[in-house]
């Protein structure tokens, strides 16, 4: 048997799966550093985090006193204001007429207690043409007036307007901005954001009524899901647009208003010019743009031929603007836009906010709810609500101004009763019957007292305002609802720090390395799967107690590639290590000692054990053989040599080798056994029973008879011979006793004999009798020999 030459320690499984494990870590860490690959993926677990999260908390603290059934992480404050089937079946075809809208706002604003009023009120439609009939414009102005807490939305567009409405729509911004003011208060990389030339802000009346605006701008995800909302958004107002020939090192911009220059590939895609424009910038650029930016054509004289043809670079006037849940946060805060500071990829600061304390009719500090207050079944307050004061709010923030909003629950639905994360109102119980001018008249108060009113589309047909969210098709002024929440109750989305994600990957990977290169393969497979789904609970209990996102991803398919990849590795290595132990044992060995063998194999070369040797062989074989032809005496040597062999291996021995009629085999090795003299023993007897039932089925000439001498020792066992050619075998003294024991039984006319080592071994557990001490062959020392007849069993 050819060997194959000793695989150094470092590339054994069970070293090399660490090596493994730590290139999957830096493959992983970097493919999730570097592209969005894991990120989409992860943003499907986070749907899954959102829709197992706990939506309600109604639990028994003790006997007879209970929680309120309330969703302690839901602001009071907001409510929505649908317009709903309800609204359509009384008030008619949608679009409404804008003096129904007058009346909705009058409703709100027309109470006698004027301190029982809402904070603001959030009209989600909008008013970007003059109705068709002027009169409905100015109703509804003066009923925005009258209320002066009607915040108004804008949205912003990617592509650029026509060049004949541009002048319009940026002067209707700029009345928003003049009137409400912009975002001026920002750091980072503010070029860098995306960037939206263009707008629909509402006419400059409506501006100018507004209490506040903000644009209703969402960003959906790769898949087609919104999870995030833009707090503030750059829009890019179209200067000039410049020759690049007549850009030269030291060209003005005005960087402090956030003026910036950049250029268009043939892609559409915009490319910033770095600031101040020097020799060297102007260098790059130029090659960067002549390469691959179109240029522009111009045919002066009209002859149909282009005269020139130059690159262009645009002149941009960037301005940031809040979104509609921003304002109306900031509002709620009692803050301005200018109250914030921004710093792009890491937070929106909101210092000292305050809420509107109605029964004092003054501003006091914002407080959080920490925990519920407890009720008895009478309802009385048996313990006090836990609170904190806000000292100031850190809204997370990404490099493009984007928060990921806390989904707080399911769509809502408008009819009473129905299941509702935020409350919803009917349009029409507010708007179908408005009050007069006359005061005496008006109602004491409409339960709105400090509320953000939010009104918009609650049924479907009216408008393209169903978006896929998290928990699934939701309108547009309830992912306001959700995003407004998530600001007002600080309740914000914070990823752990990276070196715990990393620590998580690093500790997934190892493990189950460590796992896939000790254990079998079904056994490292469980313990994967049991591993990963711990990840995902521990994950899902983080987000829902204290919306904590932990990768999941990333560590869980690098925990799969690394199991995986192990494998492979002992599929291509050690399964060839397998094979060739298998062909080495598998035919003198039993399959159990084989599985055993696979996993520790022997040593190479020679070791001393104490073993037990067994020989033995037939009685007269030569006269047997005579009575027999060839073929018959193969036959009945096979019979015998198989059921001796069976015996051999059901009590887990060695076989060594066949010389002719006689067996060699032995016990304790290449697998260690404490019992090694007494499983040999055992063979032997029942090798003499098995041997009757063999002698009754054959004819009394052709009856076998035989000697088993066995021995117990130290003895030298291993792969003996050449390195092309080797058995597993022993060596040493006591095999040679126990060959020669064998041979007494001829003139003891006995079966069975085993040495005084043997028998010191079994002799509580066999009945045998003392022969005789013998001096044998090649031995100076008497042996003392007994004849075994049985064992105890």
């Amino acid at each position: 048997m050819k060997t194959a030459r000793k695989r150094l320690p470092f590339f054994e499984t069970r070293f090399f799966g660490f090596f493994i494990a730590l290139l999957v870590v830096v493959f992983f860490a970097l493919i999730n550093n570097y592209t969005s690959f894991f990120s989409n993926i992860e943003d499907k677990v986070l749907d899954l985090h959102f829709r197992y999260k706990d939506v309600y908390e109604n639990k028994s603290r003790q006997e007879g006193v209970y929680e309120v059934a309330e969703n302690p992480n839901i602001n009071k404050d907001i409510l929505i204001v649908g317009i709903d089937f309800r609204t359509l079946n009384r008030l008619g075809r949608w679009p409404f007429p804008r003096y129904t809208h007058a009346a909705l706002l009058n409703t709100f604003s027309r109470i006698q207690d004027q301190s029982q009023r809402e904070r603001s009120v959030f009209l989600d439609i909008f008013f970007n043409e003059p109705a068709d009939n002027a009169i409905d414009d100015v109703i509804l102005l003066e009923s925005m007036g009258e209320n002066g807490r009607v915040f108004l939305e804008t949205l912003m567009d990617e592509v650029p307007p026509p060049k004949e409405d541009a002048t319009e729509l940026f002067e209707r911004q700029n009345t928003l901005i003049q009137t409400h003011g912009s975002i001026n208060n920002i750091q980072g990389d503010w070029k860098s954001m995306i960037s939206f030339p263009g707008l629909q802000p509402p006419l400059r009346p409506y501006g100018r009524k507004a209490a506040g605006f903000g644009h209703a701008n969402y960003l959906k995800d790769a898949d087609e899901v919104f999870r995030r909302q833009p707090l503030i958004v750059k829009s890019s107002q179209l200067l000039e647009e410049i020759p690049l020939q007549n850009i030269t090192p030291g060209f003005s911009v005005d960087e402090d208003h956030f003026q910036r220059l950049a250029w268009t590939d043939e892609t559409g895609g915009q490319h910033n010019i770095p600031y101040p424009i020097t020799e060297k910038v102007l260098e790059k650029i130029s090659a960067e743009i002549d390469a691959k930016s179109p240029k522009r054509v111009v045919d002066n004289d009209g002859d149909g031929e282009p005269d020139e043809s130059y690159s262009i670079v645009k002149l941009y006037q960037d301005r940031f603007l809040p979104s509609i849940t921003l304002s109306l946060a900031l509002n709620y805060f009692n803050k301005r836009i200018d109250d914030i500071d921004i710093v792009l990829g890491k937070q929106i600061h909101i210092p000292q906010p305050q809420y509107f304390d109605a029964e004092k009719n003054i501003w006091v500090p914002y407080q959080m709810l920490l925990k519920p207050a407890l009720y008895d079944a009478d309802g009385n307050e048996v313990e006090a609500a836990e609170t904190k004061v806000l000292r100031d709010i850190n809204i997370p923030i990404d490099r493009d101004g984007n928060m990921l909003i806390n989904f707080m629950g399911f769509p809502s639905f408008a009819t009473t009763g129905s299941r509702q994360t935020f409350p919803v109102r009917s349009y029409s119980a507010y708007a179908s019957n408005p009050p007069g001018l006359d005061p005496v008249k008006w109602p004491r108060t409409r339960a709105l007292t400090n509320k953000i009113v939010m009104v918009g589309a609650f049924a479907r047909g009216i408008a393209d305002d169903e978006k896929p969210t998290p928990f699934g098709l939701m309108y547009g002024v309830e992912i306001h609802a959700n995003a407004l929440n998530t600001i007002l109750m600080n309740k914000f989305i914070h990823s752990v720090p990276f070196w715990v994600n990393l620590l998580v990957l690093v500790a997934m990977v190892f493990l189950v390395s460590l796992l896939s290169s000790r254990f079998s393969t079904i056994w490292a497979f469980i313990a994967l799967l049991l591993l990963v789904a711990s990840l995902f609970i521990t994950a899902s209990i983080l987000f829902d107690r204290s919306a904590l996102l932990l990768e999941f991803t990333t560590p869980a398919l690098a925990s799969l590639f690394a199991f995986l990849s192990i494998i492979a590795y002992r599929a291509m290595t050690e399964e060839k290590d397998k094979r060739r132990i298998r062909s080495m044992f598998g035919t003198y060995v039993s399959p159990k000692v084989v599985d055993q063998i696979l996993t520790n194999p022997p040593e190479l070369g020679g070791v001393d054990k104490e073993l037990t040797v067994f020989f033995s062989d037939i009685r007269g074989f030569t006269t047997i053989s005579e009575s027999m032809t060839p073929q018959e005496l193969v036959k009945i040597l096979n019979r015998y040599l198989t059921a001796m062999t069976d015996i051999v291996l059901e009590h887990e021995g060695t076989l060594d080798k066949y010389e002719g009629d006689a067996i060699m085999c032995f016990w304790g090795a290449p697998v260690s056994q404490s019992d090694h003299a007494l499983r040999a023993c055992k063979c032997a007897v029942q090798q003499l029973e098995a041997l009757k039932k063999l002698n009754a089925q054959l004819p009394e000439s052709q009856r076998i008879d035989i000697g088993i001498g066995i021995n117990s020792g130290i003895m030298t066992v291993g792969n003996m011979g050449s390195t092309q050619r080797m058995d597993y075998t022993l060596i040493g003294d006591n095999v040679n006793l126990g060959a020669r024991l064998e041979g007494t039984n001829k003139a003891y006319h006995t079966n069975i004999i085993i040495s005084e080592y043997t028998y010191g071994l079994v002799k509580d557990h066999v009945i045998a009798r003392e022969l005789d001490n013998i001096r044998v062959k090649g031995k100076n020392k008497p042996v003392l020999i007994y004849e075994l007849i049985d064992y105890l069993e």
